[in-house]
């Protein structure tokens, strides 16, 4: 069995309200893991605490107790230059690639100076180095010139890629890397993420709210809501078959290519807004909006096995299928 390059342990990072001086719970108790050359899905709602954690993870963030465990070392204990080229080796994929790159900027000048920051030798290794990241992301040498503003947003986005590819990270931690993109741009996008996987091994943790996206390249998937953890497996289990109310809520929308299948599918449509992360409900934190809750999710469930490598924090973990009883919009 593979021993996980990234093993995040009961992680809480919380923020302190301006107003109120209560804590708001981005992140409340995750626990998950990568292996090395895997693709990891983490999905949800917007507001359930995905890009909290994963800007937590590379250090953009503070954690308030839990571990994140990288290559046997615990990130959140390390200082100094120790810390530094340990997170070197953890890079962070924003969303817009536009206002992440300097308007001020070539493609070479980016890629150069991350290439400083990483200790690359002189300026003639630096530019060889800056064509091979080009080409390693499938853009033309030619781009080297050019500015964000002269670039299409999938052009964009290659070059944060290869900009992050500068230090030879060990994971990427994608923070809805396509989301901003035209739709026939995504899938160019996931299948490079797919390409830096089988070619240098590298773990990916992709966070999104687009579920179809993340079933494209993801071998694993975790569904966040409230800043918990309800539901995690292998993708194809996962789609095949979800064992929590809340992900066969959120796959039920998901579109379908057929038309035919689309017009007559079952949707659920949950009704009310998801609590607030400063005061979340009591046991399952998806209760008060679940269509199937019951007087057990007064208390908080575990993380039930439901097959091998799959498994859901509910009481009904596999019991319950909340489409099969909608009915249809």
């Amino acid at each position: 069995m593979l021993e996980p390059i990234l093993q995040i342990t009961d992680l809480k990072t919380h923020f302190r309200d301006s107003r109120t001086g209560a804590d708001i719970r981005a992140c409340d108790g995750v626990t998950l893991h990568l292996n090395p050359g895997e693709i990891v899905g983490l999905v949800g709602e917007s507001g359930c605490g995905k890009s909290t954690l994963g800007r937590t993870i590379v250090g953009l963030e503070r954690a308030r107790s839990g571990s994140i465990m990288f290559k046997g070392q615990d990130v959140l204990a390390l200082k100094g230059r120790e810390g530094a080229a340990t997170r070197r080796e953890i890079q962070y994929i924003f969303q817009d690639p536009l206002s992440s790159l300097s308007p001020r900027q070539t493609v070479g000048e980016a890629l150069n100076e991350a290439l400083i920051i990483n200790g690359e030798g002189n300026s003639a290794a630096r530019r060889a180095r800056t064509l091979e990241l080009l080409e390693e992301v499938s853009l033309p040498s030619q781009l080297v010139d050019r500015y964000a503003r002269e670039m299409s947003g999938g052009q964009r986005q290659r070059v944060c890629i290869a900009r992050a590819l500068a230090a030879d990270p060990k994971v990427l931690v994608c923070d809805e890397p396509v989301s901003s993109l035209d739709v026939s741009i995504r899938a160019q996008i996931m299948n490079l993420f797919l390409k830096l996987r089988d070619d240098m091994g590298m773990a990916c943790l992709l966070i999104a709210h687009d579920l179809s996206i993340v079933r494209l390249a993801a071998q694993r998937v975790y569904v966040m809501y409230l800043g918990q953890i309800m539901e995690e497996g292998q993708s194809a289990s996962l789609y095949r078959k979800p064992a929590h109310p809340y992900t066969q809520a959120l796959l039920s929308a998901v579109p379908l290519t057929n038309p035919d299948e689309e017009q007559s599918r079952r949707r659920i449509l949950l009704r009310g807004e998801v609590p607030s992360p400063i005061n979340p409900p009591s046991g399952c934190r998806f209760r008060t909006r679940c269509p199937a809750k019951q007087s057990e999710c007064e208390t908080m469930p575990p993380l039930m096995p439901f097959e091998p490598g799959h498994g859901a924090r509910c009481h009904f973990t596999g019991k319950v299928d909340i489409v099969a009883n909608a009915a249809v919009p």
